[in-house]
């Protein structure tokens, strides 16, 4: 058996309306993911008040699933706050409700991505000036994640999504700067097709950096349903003993039940 796990992304009901997630609700939904074959969940929040910790541990042992990695993207659509805003202000309320996160990602051992909430280059600063202010933040997070042992995951987004750091090398490269050693490069495999000259041997020089993954095809919808050769980089994965999550994040075309079975389906073929 792989020691790759299978998670699936889902949001809380008062999730953004536009959030990245295959299923919302997490009482609907838990006994449906369980029953398909997945090992845990990617939990979308925005802010800590979002769940109840005690309810939710109890309906995860439940349906015996785990939840490995939080994401916060929400924390820029919601919040209206991220870690390259001009303002110091903003920023800070930022790190606060990332840190209010931490605190639950600890509670179930889980690691928090960084992705929409590192903002963007804004029209009045350089990238010198951005890179400093996601720096200064990311030092700040790392280092309260760091007293309860949870990883930061910080995630590329392709040139459409934003301005910066657009390919899982360039990640790489600005992580390996700033040796902190429980930052980690949260790969996706859509992004990836748009960005990295070559997914495996991307994949291959950041082996050692690579704490989780996102999967779906070429054209975002389940994994199968485009072009990406899945055998090539779970080959890959195999090859650089990647032990760690994928965490299925797909477009729910036609509904969420067919992309997550197509999904599951599919990988499980290759894993």
């Amino acid at each position: 058996m792989s020691e790759m796990r299978l998670c699936i992304t889902i949001g809380t009901q008062n999730a953004y309306s536009g959030a990245l997630v295959v299923f919302r609700g997490l009482e609907e939904n838990l006994k449906t993911i369980a029953d398909l074959g997945y090992d845990g969940i990617e939990l979308a929040l925005f802010d800590k008040s979002n769940i109840d910790v005690s309810t939710l541990k109890r309906q995860l042992h439940q349906f015996h699933l785990e939840l490995p990695v939080i994401s916060t993207g929400q924390i820029f659509t919601m919040q209206n706050v991220w870690f390259t805003h001009p303002d110091r202000t903003v920023r800070d309320r930022a790190v606060q409700i990332f840190n209010g996160i931490i605190e639950i990602a600890a509670e179930f051992g889980a690691g928090v991505n960084v992705s929409r909430v590192r903002g963007y280059i804004h029209e009045n600063d350089s990238k010198e000036d951005a890179l400093n202010k996601l720096t200064d933040c990311l030092r700040q997070i790392c280092g309260y994640a760091a007293e309860f042992d949870v990883n930061i995951l910080l995630e590329q987004m392709n040139r459409y999504e934003t301005n910066y750091m657009n390919s899982a090398a360039e990640v790489g490269e600005y992580i390996r700067t700033l040796n902190l050693s429980n930052l980690k490069i949260h790969a996706d495999l859509f992004h990836m097709n748009i960005e990295d000259a070559s997914i495996e041997e991307t994949l291959k020089n950041y082996a050692d950096l690579l704490g989780y993954l996102h999967f779906a095809d070429s054209n975002r919808l389940a994994p199968g349903l485009g072009h990406l050769d899945f055998r090539a980089i779970i080959s890959t994965l195999k090859e650089i003993h990647y032990r760690g999550w994928i965490g299925v994040e797909a477009l729910t075309r036609p509904d969420s039940l067919t992309t997550a079975k197509q999904s599951i389906t599919y990988l499980k073929q290759h894993l």
